[in-house]
C-alpha cells in the first residue's frame, strides 16, 4: 500500500448556479472556499480525536457507495496510529475542476485545499504537504477516501468489506442476521461512545406456532418485531418464507428495521407515550423513531452493496415493499403513539439512509 497519508484525499463539488456579475461571483467564491476549509479542519479535528466513525459519516455519497465503513475506519486507524500524525496547517484554497481517480467521475467547482501534517516514518519527523478536495451534497461539504482505485482496493482487502456471494444467497435469515449484528458490533466499537453493544437474541416462530415474550404472545401473522423487555427480535417464518418468494430483500428489509429497534434501545432511544412530547434528546415521537430504524436498514445496505454482496434489483424490491406493504393508511395522524410514516416517507428514509449514512438518519418531523 502507498504511504496512507499521501493517500487519504478530501472533496467537495460545488453545485450551484454562479451568477453573473462578477462581485456576485467572487463572494460565492469566497463563501464556498471558507466553507470548505471550515470542513476540512472539521475532518482533521476528528481525525486526531481518533473518532474515525465520524470522518467516514462526512465522505461524499459516491465514496460510500464504493469504500465499506470497515476499510477506510481501519485505514484510519492504521494511518493516525502508526504514523503519530500531529496539528495540521492549512496552507491555502482555491476552486478548481477535478476528477476522482478512483472512479474517474469529475467534480467542476471543487474545493482544493492545500495542508500540511507533520507525522512519523521510520522514527524521523516529516512533513507532508499534499490537497484536499471537498465537494458539496446535498448542502454540506464531503471528502473522498482513496487517491486511486488500488489504494481502496488494498484498504478493503486488509480491513473487511472484500466482495463476496449475495447476501440472499443461501440461509436468508442465517444470512441477515449475522451481517446485521457483525456490522452493528463494528460501528459501536468504532466510536468511543460509552455504550455497549449486545447481540439481540432472534428467534424464528414456526408457521401455526406461537412464543411467549416478555411483550406479548408471538403469533403467526405478525411478520417481525422487537421486544425490548428481553432484548429479542421475533421472526415470523411463515410470512417471511412467502414473502421471501416474492422479494428476498424485502425480508432483509424487515429484519433489519427490528434490529435497528435494538440498536435504538442499547443507545437509550425512546418512544413518547400517547399525548406526550418529546422532552428529552433521547425521546422521539413513534413515527421518527420508525423512520430513523427505516434509514439506520438504508445505511445498513449501503454497506452491504459496498462488498457487493446486493443483488442489482434488491434496493427497488426492498422500496416496492415499504410502498406496497408499509405505509399507515390516511386515517392514522402522523403523531399517533403507533405511527410508522406513509409510504413514501418509509421509501424515502430507507433510500436516506442508503445513499447518505448515519448522519441522514437524524429524523424530525
Amino acid at each position: 500500500m502507498p504511504s496512507p497519508l499521501r493517500s487519504i484525499v478530501a472533496l467537495v463539488v460545488l453545485f450551484g448556479v454562479l451568477m453573473s456579475s462578477p462581485i456576485v461571483r467572487a463572494q460565492n467564491v469566497e463563501r464556498d472556499q471558507r466553507e470548505a476549509v471550515a470542513t476540512a479542519e472539521e475532518i482533521f479535528r476528528l481525525a486526531e480525536e481518533r473518532k474515525f466513525n465520524a470522518m467516514f459519516d462526512r465522505i461524499h455519497p459516491d465514496a460510500q457507495a464504493v469504500v465499506p465503513r470497515a476499510a477506510a475506519v481501519g485505514a484510519f486507524e492504521e494511518v493516525y496510529g502508526a504514523a503519530q500524525a500531529g496539528e495540521f496547517t492549512i496552507l491555502g484554497v482555491e476552486m478548481v475542476e477535478w476528477t476522482w481517480p478512483v472512479t474517474g467521475a469529475t467534480y467542476p467547482n471543487t474545493a482544493e485545499v492545500r495542508y500540511a501534517l507533520p507525522y512519523v516514518e521510520d522514527g524521523q519527523r516529516k512533513t507532508v504537504e499534499a490537497p484536499m478536495y471537498l465537494v458539496d451534497s446535498g448542502g454540506g461539504w464531503r471528502w473522498f477516501f482513496g487517491a486511486d482505485r488500488e489504494f481502496v482496493e488494498t484498504a478493503i482487502e486488509r480491513f473487511g468489506g472484500a466482495s463476496g456471494a449475495p447476501l440472499t444467497e443461501g440461509n436468508l435469515l442465517e444470512n441477515v442476521t449475522r451481517d446485521l449484528d457483525d456490522f452493528y458490533a463494528d460501528a459501536f466499537g468504532y466510536t468511543d461512545s460509552p455504550y455497549v453493544y449486545e447481540t439481540p437474541g432472534v428467534v424464528v416462530v414456526p408457521p401455526n406456532d406461537a412464543v411467549q415474550t416478555e411483550c406479548g404472545p408471538a403469533q403467526s401473522g405478525f411478520w417481525a418485531f422487537y421486544c425490548p423487555l428481553d432484548a429479542t427480535i421475533y421472526l415470523d417464518a411463515g410470512l417471511l418464507g412467502q414473502l421471501q418468494q416474492q422479494a428476498d430483500f424485502a425480508v432483509a428489509f424487515v429484519i433489519g428495521h427490528e434490529w435497528a429497534h435494538h440498536v435504538q434501545t442499547t443507545v437509550g432511544i425512546e418512544r413518547v407515550d400517547a399525548g406526550e412530547r418529546p422532552e428529552a434528546f433521547n425521546d422521539l415521537y413513534s413515527i421518527e423513531l420508525e423512520l430513523m430504524a427505516d434509514c439506520f436498514t438504508g445505511l445498513w445496505a449501503l454497506d452491504v452493496d459496498t462488498r457487493g454482496q446486493l443483488e442489482a434489483d434488491d434496493i427497488d424490491e426492498a422500496v416496492r415493499f415499504t410502498i406496497e406493504y408499509l405505509g399507515d393508511p390516511e386515517y392514522i395522524d402522523q403523531y399517533d403513539p403507533q405511527a410508522h410514516g406513509t409510504d413514501q416517507q418509509r421509501s424515502e428514509s430507507f433510500l436516506t439512509g442508503y445513499e447518505g449514512g448515519f448522519e441522514g438518519c437524524n429524523v424530525t418531523v
